[in-house]
């Protein structure tokens, strides 16, 4: 989780944030993140408004890290099967079972919703959701060119924008729930940017 500022450099206080979460994800179980207020959570939560918005500025950032929130460093992200399309597909397998809740991708839809009309909550979602994993995933694709499997045209940051950008739409704005999606976008991905074409 991003650390968040607070006050006169006053500590984070790790009770308050887990009882501010739990009772988010308790909000999210209930009803889906339209069921979520900032008020109704610094109620449940036991604390005031202030110390609630000190942490969390904004509804979309609150629920991103409780229902998404941890290390970033997730034992997919961090698979070496020893190729490249292994490496993808291993990642976007993982991708795929998150999404194929569908009360995982009625939370992202909340979030991006809200996200998308405020420029500042974006680009903190940014920060705190896409940019982390995208650099994960250019330490894959890298891995992948010193193994000789990545041409030395191909800019990693586009391949993995466009693995985690094809994922987002397929889930969240396609709605498709194939299950097959994740292991032929490895395939396809692996093969264009490969040197052995």
């Amino acid at each position: 989780m991003m650390e968040a500022r607070t006050a006169r450099g006053r500590p984070r206080n790790s009770a308050i944030d887990a009882r501010i979460l739990g009772a988010t994800r308790e909000a999210l179980a209930r009803g889906g993140y339209h069921a979520v207020s900032m008020e109704a959570v610094a109620h449940a939560a036991g604390v005031g408004k202030q110390s609630l918005y000190r942490r969390w500025p904004r509804k979309p950032l609150l629920v991103f890290d409780a229902a998404f929130g941890g290390p970033i460093g997730d034992r997919a992200f961090a698979v070496d099967t020893g190729s490249l399309a292994g490496d993808i597909g291993a990642v976007l397998t993982d991708l795929e079972h998150l999404f194929a809740h569908r009360a995982t991708t009625d939370v992202m839809r909340g979030i991006l919703a809200d996200a998308l009309g405020e420029a500042d909550t974006l680009q903190q979602l940014r920060e705190r959701f896409m940019w982390p994993r995208l650099h994960l995933l250019d330490a894959l694709i890298e891995r992948g060119r010193a193994r000789g499997e990545v041409g030395p045209n191909v800019t990693v940051q586009n391949v993995a924008d466009t693995l985690l950008g094809a994922m987002l739409g397929h889930y969240l704005i396609i709605g498709r729930t194939s299950g097959t999606f994740a292991s032929e976008l490895a395939r396809i991905v692996a093969r264009g940017v490969s040197v052995r074409r």
